[in-house]
């Protein structure tokens, strides 16, 4: 009887299920997208945002020894400390933290001063270049970049060196280094050594990056005899609902000897346009579901007044309230499946679009959100019909009969 009822209810009443249907694909539609680009907002947004450059530099901690003369203080020395290779390694691990959304890059540096063509001295950072190409995005390199961090020739080279020393790509230049090592015994020994490079691409940054020369990191250890040892990491990390403050203190919890600073700048304003870009998607999802339900509820209630005739002979030949109300569940429980479904295609398309045209890259679509927006799209619709159904229940049959 329901089931004849209610095929009977959606054929006469097509174009009104059909409004109803449409007002919750258009809702659907939109939370489907929004949560699709949500679940990998975080790598997109973090793609755009490294190319500010990092938000935590890890330095190794320095002790230092106030030097004075008399009563005058002559300030306070310092010797070089230099952080672990293997370290890094353990910076990396902080991705399975709970606190870190993800993290774009982690690039260790070594810096020394080498004399180039004895002429003029320059510094010199050894580096992984794929993982600078990650953080320092806005780099410009003419020429090529060095892909093997086994190669131990080539060399980038910024523009203001290029410009000063008079080097082009392809040109061969030879460096000099010189510096006192510690033997096993306490006692230091001079050393010097000669080495040479081609010049493979010429880098502008605009920043202090044009003045310095970048090798990769193995070779220029080997030729300061600092074996697995590096000056600084700089590292690009998004934290999970937190200050990046947080991330600084995971790290010196896990390397004690090292200092993680973070780049303010960068760091709040990450912060800032994650909480920003959460918080539109909310209220953006907010108002389409909003619109969604009035319009279901709008069209329910005018079924209602359309059918209330009908309602009250239902209820004169002994039809329960609850009947009632199972055949009007009923027809919004059709309506939000199937607006359900629909939306959640579209929304695919929708994700897809945004994608191209703020990120400029794709966004896979992600199934896990169809039973979460089906979900929705059902709760919206049962909750939109309350109204209407009270009032359905509330139709006396003998004032309907009266009219007729």
């Amino acid at each position: 009887m329901l089931l004849r009822l209610l095929r009977k209810s959606l054929i006469k009443r097509k174009s009104r299920v059909g409004i109803a249907i449409i007002s919750v694909i258009m809702g659907i539609a939109m939370v489907s997208a929004l949560l699709i680009i949500s679940l990998q907002v975080e790598e997109k947004v973090g793609d755009e945002l490294s190319k500010f450059g990092p938000n935590l530099v890890v330095l190794p901690q320095t002790e230092s020894i106030e030097v004075s003369v008399g009563d005058v203080e002559l300030g306070s020395v310092s010797e070089q400390q230099y952080i672990e290779e293997q370290d890094v390694v353990r910076i990396e691990e902080l991705k399975y933290s709970k606190n870190v959304r993800g993290i774009r890059g982690i690039a260790p540096y070594l810096f020394a001063v080498v004399e180039v063509n004895e002429v003029s001295n320059v510094i010199m950072a050894g580096t992984w270049f794929d993982q600078v190409r990650n953080i320092n995005t806005w780099w410009s390199v003419e020429g090529e970049w060095i892909e093997d961090r086994n190669d131990t020739k080539k060399s980038i080279i910024g523009i203001t060196v290029a410009e000063k020393l008079n080097l082009n790509i392809g040109d061969l230049y030879n460096i000099k280094y010189s510096s006192f090592i510690k033997m096993e015994d306490g006692n230091s020994t001079y050393f010097e050594v000669d080495y040479t490079f081609e010049v493979t691409g010429i880098l502008t940054a605009g920043s202090d990056d044009d003045n310095r020369i970048f090798v990769n990191l193995d070779i220029l250890q080997t030729i300061t005899s600092k074996e697995d040892k590096v000056s600084m990491i700089q590292v690009t990390a998004l934290c999970n609902k937190c200050s990046t403050d947080v991330i600084a203190a995971e790290i010196e919890g896990k390397l004690p000897n090292v200092e993680a600073k973070t780049v303010k700048q960068v760091a709040d304003t990450q912060m800032q346009v994650l909480d920003k870009i959460e918080s539109m998607m909310l209220l953006i999802s907010i108002i389409a579901l909003l619109a969604s339900a009035l319009g279901v509820m709008t069209t329910m209630t005018t079924s209602v007044v359309e059918r209330k005739k009908e309602i009250g002979m239902m209820k004169a030949i002994g039809a329960e309230d609850r009947k009632v109300a199972s055949l009007f569940l009923s027809e919004a429980l059709i309506i939000s499946i199937i607006g359900g479904i629909l939306g959640f295609i579209i929304g695919v398309f929708i994700a897809q679009y945004i994608g191209e045209s703020v990120f400029q890259s794709s966004i896979s679509p992600n199934y896990i959100v169809f039973p979460m927006v089906l979900g929705i799209s059902i709760g919206v619709t049962i909750a939109s019909s309350i109204i209407p159904i009270r009032r359905a229940l509330k139709i006396e049959p003998a004032e309907v009969l009266r009219s007729i």
